[in-house]
């Protein structure tokens, strides 16, 4: 199940931040223009800006855009295959007759795919697949919006209108601290414990899209904390990236007026993009 909690807590991964805001403005330190900061949710698709006309009009300000990272050619869907890849492995090697028999079943009816199709990708795989099925499947909030996922369209119209657009880290990197920061093993057993636990997961997978339509990031933050309590430290997927990410947002913002389009949990906490940016002397006030 941590497997499970940490991929829903990366499709959004502190006291200072009280107001209800997904969107900040980043001024002051020196910068003749201000930025914005806004939290995505990795599902949701980009009509949601439709009826957001803050966040909306903070982009099109912006004549830079900032988003994670970006899969935009055939090369690089190769090396997504090939880092999930298990060659002296599978899923079923790795699970017994019973429990490949119950994940099966949960994937096909999830996925409406075959799991043997997937046998000698990492179970990690199968865990994402499984959480953005029912992610998508599970909220009518979420399907009333339509269009690419959010980051994606950032980063593709960002393009298309000659905005210059910077990735915070290589596919790589994203890639193999989603697929190599535990071992099969572990996945493998994530994966069997989420499916038992499926009913239970759901219910997580829902409370946090209720508080991002919400836009209560101290809550987000709060639930991310008694989930770590719960089920391992999840500091990896947020705090140790955010601090890596600081080297490059300063430069980032002092060049041009920029909007930074992260997921939401990276955004509150002590260790959050918020208190990073106050920390480095920004004033950050939400809209």
């Amino acid at each position: 199940m941590k497997r499970y909690t940490l991929l829903l807590l990366t499709l959004l991964t502190a006291s200072a931040v009280s107001a209800q805001s997904l969107l900040w403005k980043v001024s002051g330190n020196g910068l003749r223009e201000p930025s914005y900061l806004f939290g995505t949710y990795h599902v949701l698709k980009d009509s949601y800006l439709n009826s957001n006309p803050k966040v909306r009009d903070a982009y099109r300000k912006a004549q830079g855009v900032v988003v994670e990272t970006t899969i935009d050619s055939s090369a690089a869907m190769m090396q997504m295959a090939m880092k999930a890849l298990m060659l002296d492995n599978s899923l079923t090697k790795l699970l017994s007759d019973e429990d490949y028999a119950l994940v099966s079943k949960e994937f096909q009816r999830a996925t409406g795919m075959d799991l043997a199709m997937f046998n000698q990708l990492k179970p990690a795989i199968a865990s994402m697949m499984l959480s953005m099925a029912d992610l998508e499947k599970g909220t009518d909030t979420l399907k009333r919006f339509t269009g690419q996922p959010i980051d994606l369209f950032f980063a593709a119209d960002g393009k298309k209108l000659g905005k210059n657009v910077s990735t915070l880290e290589t596919m790589d990197e994203q890639l193999s601290l989603l697929l190599d920061h535990e071992p099969v093993e572990k996945q493998a057993k994530q994966l069997v414990q989420m499916v038992r636990e499926k009913d239970k997961m759901r219910g997580v997978g829902k409370q946090i899209t209720d508080l991002y339509f919400k836009q209560d990031l101290q809550a987000m933050y709060k639930l991310s904390q008694d989930l770590g309590e719960s089920y391992g430290d999840m500091t990896y997927l947020t705090d140790e990236r955010n601090r890596t990410w600081m080297k490059k947002l300063p430069a980032l913002v002092s060049s041009r007026p920029t909007f930074i389009a992260v997921g939401a949990l990276h955004l509150p906490g002590p260790q959050g993009l918020i208190e990073l940016f106050r920390k480095e002397g920004y004033k950050v006030e939400p809209l």
